[in-house]
């Protein structure tokens, strides 16, 4: 009788052969996927359920390879793993509201009910420095319009203030948004 047929009938002996056989593959996944909070203890542990599922699963008549098949199932395995962590992350992120949105719902004054809640130190620190680190990528005009919009004032506004077309204005203010935009996401990542 094959070493397969063995273990599907429930040889303990069988089975751990035939994963020693196979467990490069699970080191190979590990190499080119990232699971957070898992070690290779427990890379092994889904490797050998995922086995054990897959023995149970096989058939020879499929005309694939016991190895295949079980790299196959546990790719998907993991990548079903991915989506998870994926979903949590958006999940964090689901009540997000713009800043044009802020204000267009609340008025350029909505800002007036901060001092109701603080954030912990460490988080306020990284909010500095990523705001340094977003103002340092603003030309001089680009800082002066989008601080003055975050002020309250509209384009039409700022463009008398800044002695300037409501066109270049627009520019600047579109220039800042987009490098906001690009710096957040960067950020996120």
């Amino acid at each position: 009788m094959s070493l397969i047929r063995n273990a599907q009938l429930g040889c303990e002996a069988s089975f751990i052969e035939l994963f020693d056989r196979y467990r490069p593959i699970i080191y190979r996944l590990q190499g080119m996927y990232y699971l957070r909070d898992f070690d290779s203890d427990d890379w092994l542990q889904e490797g050998r359920i995922v086995f054990f599922e897959t023995l149970k699963r096989y058939d020879p008549a499929m005309g694939v390879t016991i190895g295949a098949f079980f790299k196959n199932n546990f790719e998907n395995k993991i990548k079903s793993h991915l989506r998870k962590q994926a979903a949590y992350k958006r999940r964090c992120l689901a009540g997000a509201v713009s800043l044009e949105a802020k204000i267009a719902e609340e008025g350029p004054d909505f800002q007036g009910n901060i001092g109701q809640w603080t954030q912990p130190a460490d988080q306020q620190l990284l909010a500095e420095e990523a705001l340094m680190v977003f103002q340092g990528t603003l030309s001089d005009l680009e800082e002066d319009v989008f601080g003055e919009y975050l002020q309250g004032l509209d384009l039409e506004e700022i463009a008398v203030k800044q002695q300037l077309s409501v066109q270049q204005i627009r520019y600047a203010y579109e220039r800042s948004r987009r490098k906001l935009h690009q710096h957040l996401r960067f950020a996120e990542d």
